[in-house]
């Protein structure tokens, strides 16, 4: 019997959809295995989220959605059996395609396979539901288009609006592989999307990870980056203060690179930090059984315990400067290095041997690490020592790394320079370094230092200067009885007596017993013609213990 045309079509779609409908029962069940519900929790315990997630590697690798990550500390997944494992750590983080990789604490689950390559626009896309709901198949949509970002990541958008709690569910082809994660659509549009399964697969932690808002905003501990100096680098930047979480941290690095003496000293450093210099030792006393660097280690141990010792605290017994120069002395004799020489010469210093001490920052400058500082630092040993011909000319050379114009570098060697001049009698040279100085570290100075230049320059006769430096003083500190006076004495100098007097009177306002200021008072109100109130000022200043007051003014 001949079949209708009617009859026909009807008979193709059904086979079509029950086609369509039937094909995932291929991978349905065994894809619901890797499907999970993730509850996230504030500080105080209370539960911030639920969404979902899924597996993507048998090791406990999952993805999920980042907004609900966003400022919890804790987070558990829930598969479909009821079986719940805490999530240790951020794997990856996107809050622009609001995507997460976690690592939950599982030691093996089922996973879903990512598609190899994206969906074409046309192809069948199957949303899983959520773990909790009692459907027995996908969602079917058409993929209506397909969006490429990064260059070969996709995103799907599909013709259907799905519940709100199917969120970061997967959404399959019909192999049974894994495209993206849903995404809803904002409003009342009847439409849903989908990002990239394998984009958020292939996000991982970097160092520069630890700076990026992205993983700032996500509490959990992040796993650390495959490469050791990443990672190292990862835990610096983290500048956390959470000694559990740094240790945690450092635990991670240690099982994952065990022969990096990095880590073993990031934890003895840490614990000394804190304080626990048992636990201390026991780690560096680990590090050198593991068979790790040894010079690095003992130079770790020898700059924590010089740290400790400089800082005052209640020590254990064995935690002495001696300890430290038997262990820099040891790291020396492994693997000589200018970094183990500086640290000698700072322990030297520490304990009164400055010979030893300026010979060993000498010999740093004689190193690729020659360095203004370390002239500095021999220039004190020899300050110690009394030799003020050799502080100079170590301040000379620490100066001498620099070339004009200076940069900011070059400020302590100045200003250290300055003050040996100045020590020595060389004011003009020492007032020539401080106003090198000054154009280095101008936002950065107080009134002090105009009025200490001003000294130097009265001394060398630099009326000129002076008188700008002490009104500049004057300025920046107008309740300073001393610079009111002192500019008051400029004012006299300089023949502006009226300007004198304001200045005189504005010291003993702040301050009625400074003879100083009566006696310039005094000296300046002759110089106006008004013996009269100068007498009274003289006597003023007489009465105040101010013997040069009596002799001016008897000389009349």
């Amino acid at each position: 019997m001949k079949q209708s045309p009617l009859l026909l079509i009807i008979s193709l779609l059904f086979t079509l959809c029950t086609t369509a409908s039937a094909q995932p029962s291929k991978w349905f069940k065994k894809a619901r295995k890797a499907q999970l519900s993730i509850i996230t929790y504030d500080a105080s315990g209370q539960m911030l989220r639920s969404t979902n997630g899924f597996f993507i590697d048998e090791s406990g690798i999952a993805l999920t959605d980042y907004s609900s990550f966003r400022g919890a500390v804790r987070a558990v997944a829930i598969d479909e059996s009821g079986k719940e494992w805490p999530v240790s750590a951020i794997a990856g983080a996107n809050s622009l395609y609001d995507v997460v990789k976690i690592k939950v604490d599982i030691k093996k689950c089922a996973a879903l396979t990512i598609a190899a390559t994206p969906a074409a626009a046309g192809a069948q896309a199957y949303v899983m539901p959520y773990v909790s709901s009692k459907a027995g198949a996908p969602t079917i949509a058409t993929i209506d288009k397909v969006e490429t970002f990064n260059e070969r990541y996709a995103q799907y958008s599909l013709p259907i609006r799905v519940p709100e709690r199917s969120a970061s569910c997967p959404v399959m082809n019909e192999a049974g592989e894994v495209l993206g994660l849903l995404q809803m659509a904002v409003g009342n549009e009847e439409r849903s999307y989908a990002i990239s399964a394998a984009y958020a697969c292939d996000l991982s932690v970097t160092a520069l990870s630890a700076t990026m808002n992205d993983y700032r905003e996500l509490p959990i501990r992040k796993t650390l980056p495959a490469e050791a100096d990443q990672a190292s680098s990862f835990i610096y930047l983290t500048g956390t203060r959470d000694t559990a979480l740094y240790l945690a941290y450092v635990d991670d690095f240690i099982a994952a690179f065990p022969d990096e003496t990095s880590g073993y000293t990031m934890r003895a450093e840490m614990l000394t930090d804190k304080g626990d210099y048992t636990a201390a030792d026991a780690a560096w006393e680990a590090a050198l059984k593991a068979k790790a660097n040894a010079q690095e280690i003992l130079y770790s141990r020898a700059r924590s315990t010089y740290g400790a010792v400089q800082s005052g605290r209640q020590l254990p017994e064995a935690w002495t400067l001696d300890r430290a120069m038997t262990d820099i002395d040891a790291a020396s004799a492994e693997e000589p290095s200018p970094v183990y020489t500086a640290l000698k010469g700072h322990i030297l210093y520490a304990k009164k041997d400055y010979a030893g001490a300026c010979n060993a920052f000498v010999e740093v400058n004689k190193s690729s690490m020659r360095d203004a500082s370390y002239f500095l630092y021999a220039s004190q040993c020899q300050q110690m020592l009394g030799d003020t011909t050799a502080v100079l000319a170590l301040q000379d050379s620490a100066v001498a790394c620099f070339t004009k114009p200076y940069v900011e570098a070059a400020a302590p060697s100045l200003l250290m320079r300055a003050q040996t001049h100045l020590a020595m009698g060389h004011y003009r040279l020492g007032v020539v370094d401080l106003i090198d100085y000054e154009h280095l570290k101008r936002d950065q100075l107080n009134a002090n230092f105009y009025y200490q230049r001003e000294q130097a320059e009265l001394k060398c006769r630099m009326f000129q200067q002076a008188l700008t430096d002490i009104e500049q003083a004057v300025r920046m500190e107008p309740r300073e009885p001393l610079f009111q006076a002192e500019a008051a004495a400029l004012y006299y100098r300089f023949n502006m007596n009226d300007e004198a007097v304001a200045a005189a009177r504005k010291a003993i306002a702040l301050d009625d017993s400074f003879a100083d200021a009566y006696r310039i008072l005094g000296l300046s109100l002759r110089a106006k013609g008004d013996e009269r109130a100068a007498v009274e000022a003289f006597d003023k200043a007489i009465s105040l213990g101010d013997e040069l007051a009596k002799t001016i003014k008897e000389k009349k």
